[in-house]
């Protein structure tokens, strides 16, 4: 009797090693880039659950999360300022680590540009091609650098339209970001249509969203990881 009780302890000893090894083997690491809609940033410029804090927490039930690389992501961020960082390799202080490094190590990387920039840029000037193509530009540029850093998932934000920019602007950017998903092999996630929903907005003058319009963008995010082979569902 005490050898199979020996015998029990010893091979359950034996299963949760290999499991535990298994799921540290498939561990991953989430880096967040972008402006404030991927801070979650409110109208009343306070920060709440954003789509990034949903996927942590959803990897992270998964037995999936290894690091959530957050804090290199800021409200008001425009592509020439991540450009910026990237280029000088700023450190994020809370992780003891650099911008380039925490690239290479990502496993999955979400990046939200735009929504900051060209609705502030909207307030006080017309906004035309010559402003939204340098925003492309740059942004192509973001792409470049992280793609030679990086070939893993990487989940690209859409636009939507605001009170500030229209829908014929917005489709024609997405349209343009579409392509450049498809150029540097990134997931284009489309939310073009979440300005219908009424009950993301804490009020119709302000284009930042709600803990419920976040959780939106992370259930289509959620979408795409669930046809995907690399997670342990």
């Amino acid at each position: 009797m005490k050898y199979k009780i020996l015998l029990i302890i010893f091979l359950g000893t034996l299963f949760t090693t290999f499991i535990y090894a298994h799921i540290d083997k498939d561990n991953l690491n989430l880096l967040a880039l972008g402006d404030g809609i991927s801070t979650g940033m409110t109208p009343y410029q306070v920060e709440g659950y954003n789509y990034n804090d949903y996927l942590r927490d959803y990897l992270h039930d998964q037995n999936q999360l290894e690091n959530y690389y957050k804090n290199f992501n800021e409200i008001d961020e425009t592509a020439s300022h991540l450009e910026n960082k990237i280029t000088n390799n700023i450190e994020n202080i809370d992780k003891k680590i650099k911008l380039k490094q925490a690239i290479k190590e990502a496993d999955i990387i979400t990046i939200s540009l735009g929504m900051d920039e060209l609705n502030n840029y909207a307030k006080k000037n017309n906004l035309g091609s010559t402003k939204i193509n340098g925003y492309l530009k740059k942004y192509e540029e973001i792409l470049k650098m992280i793609r030679k850093l990086n070939d893993k998932t990487i989940y690209m934000i859409g636009l939507y339209q605001t009170n500030l920019i229209n829908d014929t602007k917005i489709n024609k950017i997405n349209e343009e970001l579409k392509n450049l998903s498809k150029q540097y092999h990134l997931v284009f996630i489309d939310i073009s249509t979440i300005k219908e929903h009424k009950e993301f907005f804490i009020n119709n003058k302000n284009y930042y969203l709600n803990y419920k319009g976040q959780e939106y963008i992370f259930n289509k995010i959620k979408e795409n990881i669930e046809q995907t082979t690399f997670l342990m569902i």
